[in-house]
């Protein structure tokens, strides 16, 4: 079936076209008239004593009404200085050189000017300051250090209830957007930090969400190496893009936080003046930081949609996914359980309730440890109407939707990780968790069908509740050990778990079907209470041998094991009366399964100078075991794959890097997709397993570059990504005269996919704004089965978004 409003392809390609040329035009006027007005500024340091040049001192360009960071650079061997590009104004000139007072001078650049030579600057020792010069307070927006970037959060005024997030808007190269998520430099920030730790584990939005900007003395930016990396002491290209929160001294003696508390009505959003409907938001944070301990609580309260948390911290809050194990290899950890009833965050109107708290401890610098605990709670109302028109060769008819939805979940996150760096050649680090999950989800909907002129052709009402419980736990212990021989080390990882989830469903639904010759018209009613038990055992274990081959030169040795094995049971019951009810065993299943992995891998490593490299794979051997125990049938699948591999990352500076990535992984058929019992929880909807479903196989490759200047803030981020997947898994849907749409999985082959993205951003100085500017591209073939007729379904997606939001926040967020 394809809906109305497919993308035209040929209309979306020459929009695209014109508004790059439209872009490139106005970029190259904007680049001409400003190179028509630059200023160079030239000099020279010495050491005031001894005249001595001073290689290596820093030389910066601040703007006079903020002192914000305008021109960098760095005395060469001779002590020379020269800063290009700069625009004409007032601007104060900052040097700055390590045992030296720093020096500031206050200029002015004309355009009538286009060289500004200030001749020599001498530095003076000790505490010895220049006259003449007025200074406040002496404050370097910014530094490079090596491959990171420092910011002075005194520099970047903040309001007085604002937070880390709020903050990090300020500053350049810094973006925040409204979902909270930080990008820098042109990538998402995935880890943020307290003066080096964890808070709350992974998730970015806890500290810029909850904590007080003015807690902060630095922020610091950078690509942190890979846990494997740091492990063997091999560098494998592989970047994070980290946020390091330094605090403020002050903070780390007794105790600080914040309280937040807003209201309001929804009658300006609804312009229903009669609305009374309130909001409220509040959160809070209490915090005690000294220097071995980090102990942190904060909470929430609100029916404003926010939840103070990312969504994939969410997932993990109440239980991640198993995920069914894919080839490749890498020291990931197992997650346990399920989402326990589902649905989207961002859907409907949600109460949030939130807390927890956070403890870091160093018993001595090389031995760590964390713990947490996190609790929320979530009820949702949804109210949502669907209208969609499907199209065939043959026919086409047009499907309505009205559901009311009440959704209340509760989740227990408990976390704890312990580091000790036994000497130093060796690491350990044993990490667990534990979730516990509850809740009750209620559904009332209409669902309609007709044909395009009105006709009917069915209806089903239905009632539906879920009450439900979840719990799982995962225990992961890592060992690295570094040989004399440099470059020689050994890294094992043993992963550990297990989930128990329960519901318990009532299902009543009440259907109508037209007259469609032969058939006569007819109704039926479903009244069913169903049981479903999942429980489920994971393991994983890993051993990783590196060897120097020579300046630059590694080889990996690996072997993985994996082992995936799930215990299903879901039981149906036709209700005849209220105290009455039958065992249907047409539709009931129990299903035990088993998937294992067996990974042996080798992988080349080759790096020099701004070069990484990196070419190898694996080959692995899946077996999936299963029995389908309510039929007595048995699935037993066996696959040997080869994984090939490749990865290259190339810096041409400290700001910018070239990354390309190519690998292939196997996706095994979901627990639901090989099921063959037919799933009736929609009447007019329904799913049919298939047990002879194949692996995916896919190939990926991307290539990324990405830009940042350290001086004028301009972002360039470039990113391609194409896969070729075999054996890809789809659904072939069919209809039956009564349109009723029964959907099975099935494997097809040529699925690919191909999407571009380019990002480029930069500071507008004369009005203190910024610019943003974003395209994609996207192109798919997949193919679909209706009726059992092949349907190939290509896809052409353009999109672009300009962002212009100014820089100065104080007054007005524009």
């Amino acid at each position: 079936m394809v809906e109305v409003g497919d993308i035209n392809t040929n209309l979306s390609m020459n929009f695209l076209q014109n508004t790059i040329s439209l872009l490139i035009l106005l970029l190259s006027v904007s680049i001409v008239n400003l190179e028509a007005q630059n200023v160079t500024v030239e000099g020279k340091i010495i050491d005031k004593i001894s005249s001595e040049t001073l290689p290596g001192a820093s030389t910066m360009l601040l703007q006079k009404n903020d002192s914000t960071l305008y021109k960098f650079g760095v005395t060469n061997l001779e002590g020379k200085f020269n800063l290009k590009g700069a625009k004409p104004g007032e601007y104060i000139l900052q040097v700055s050189f390590i045992g030296y007072n720093t020096y500031y001078k206050k200029i002015e650049l004309k355009s009538e000017t286009p060289l500004l030579n200030l001749g020599t600057i001498s530095l003076t020792v000790k505490a010895e300051m220049l006259k003449g010069v007025e200074v406040v307070e002496e404050i370097i927006p910014m530094a490079i250090k090596g491959d990171t970037i420092e910011y002075d959060a005194d520099a970047f005024k903040t309001q007085p209830e604002a937070t880390v997030g709020d903050l990090l808007k300020k500053m350049p190269g810094v973006e925040v957007d409204k979902s909270g998520t930080v990008k820098a430099q042109g990538e998402e920030v995935k880890k943020v930090l307290i003066d080096g730790k964890e808070f709350f584990g992974d998730d970015t939005k806890m500290a810029t969400e909850n904590l007080p900007a003015d807690m902060v003395k630095k922020v610091q930016v950078y690509d942190d190496m890979s846990e494997m990396s740091k492990m063997t002491g091999i560098d494998d290209g592989n970047r994070t893009k980290t946020i390091n929160l330094k605090l403020k001294k002050d903070r780390k003696k007794g105790v600080f936080g914040n309280v937040t508390t807003g209201g309001g009505s929804t009658a300006l959003a609804t312009g229903d003046l009669n609305d009374e409907t309130g909001l409220y938001n509040g959160k809070f944070n209490v915090n005690k930081f000294t220097e071995k301990m980090q102990l942190s609580t904060l909470g929430m309260l609100n029916n404003t949609n926010e939840q103070g948390f990312s969504y994939r911290d969410y997932i993990n809050f109440v239980g991640g996914g198993v995920n069914a194990f894919a080839g490749g290899g890498g020291f990931g950890q197992l997650n346990t359980g399920g989402i326990l009833i589902g649905g989207n965050t961002n859907d409907g109107f949600t109460k949030t309730a939130a807390g927890g708290a956070n403890l870091n401890y160093d018993f001595t610098p090389a031995s760590t440890f964390s713990i947490n605990y996190f609790y929320n709670q979530a009820d949702k109302d949804m109210n949502r109407t669907i209208e969609r028109q499907n199209i065939s060769d043959s026919s086409s008819f047009n499907t309505f939707q009205n559901e009311i939805q009440n959704q209340f979940d509760k989740n227990h996150r408990f976390n704890l990780k312990y580091k000790q760096q036994i000497d130093s050649t060796q690491d350990l680090t044993i990490s667990g968790n534990l979730t516990y999950s509850e809740g009750t989800s209620i559904s009332i909907s209409n669902n309609k069908s007709t044909t395009n002129k009105g006709i009917f052709l069915n209806e089903s009402n239905t009632n539906n509740s879920t009450v439900g419980e979840n719990i799982s736990g995962t225990g992961t212990i890592t060992y690295g050990k570094r040989f004399q021989k440099k470059g020689r080390s050994v890294v094992t990882n043993f992963s550990a778990g297990s989930s128990s989830n329960e519901k318990k469903y009532n299902i009543f639904s009440s259907n109508s079907f037209a007259a469609i010759p032969p058939n006569l018209p007819f109704t039926n009613t479903t009244d069913q209470f169903q049981f479903e038990n999942n429980d489920q055992f994971n393991y994983e274990g890993k051993i990783s041998y590196n060897e120097p081959l020579g300046k630059g030169k590694y080889v990996e040795l690996s072997y993985e094991r994996k082992n995936y094995d799930n215990s299903y049971l879901k039981d149906f019951f036709d209700i005849i009366s209220p105290n009455s009810e039958i065992f249907n065993t047409n539709l009931s299943l129990s299903y035990d399964n088993s998937f294992v992995y067996d990974n042996y891998g080798l992988n080349l490593r080759f790096a020099k100078g701004k070069s990484n490299f990196v070419v190898g794979g694996a080959s692995q051997r899946s077996v999936l075991d299963g029995e389908i125990i309510s039929t007595a049938t048995k699935i037993n699948q066996t696959e040997w794959n080869l994984l090939p591999k490749a990865q290259w990352n190339y810096n041409f500076n400290t700001s910018t890097r070239f990354v390309f990535n190519y690998f292939t992984n196997v996706n095994q058929p979901t627990l639901q997709q090989l099921q063959p019992t037919l799933d009736n929880s929609n009447p007019l909807y329904l799913y049919q397993g298939n047990p002879d479903l194949n692996s995916e196989y896919r190939h990926t490759a991307s290539l990324r570059v990405m830009s940042f200047s350290q001086f004028s803030f301009v972002n360039i981020f470039a990113n391609i990504t194409g896969s070729y997947t075999k054996d890809k898994i789809t659904n072939a849907q069919s209809l039956n005269n009564q349109f009723i749409q029964t959907t099975t999985p099935i494997n097809v082959d040529d699925d690919y996919f191909l999407s571009g993205y380019l990002y480029f951003g930069s500071p507008i100085r004369p009005i203190k704004a910024k610019i943003n500017i974003r395209l994609n591209s996207s192109i798919s073939r997949s193919i679909l089965f209706i009726n059992t007729q092949k349907n190939d379904l290509e896809r052409l997606a353009n999109g672009f978004d300009i962002n212009l939001e100014n820089r100065n926040k104080d007054v007005v967020d524009i």
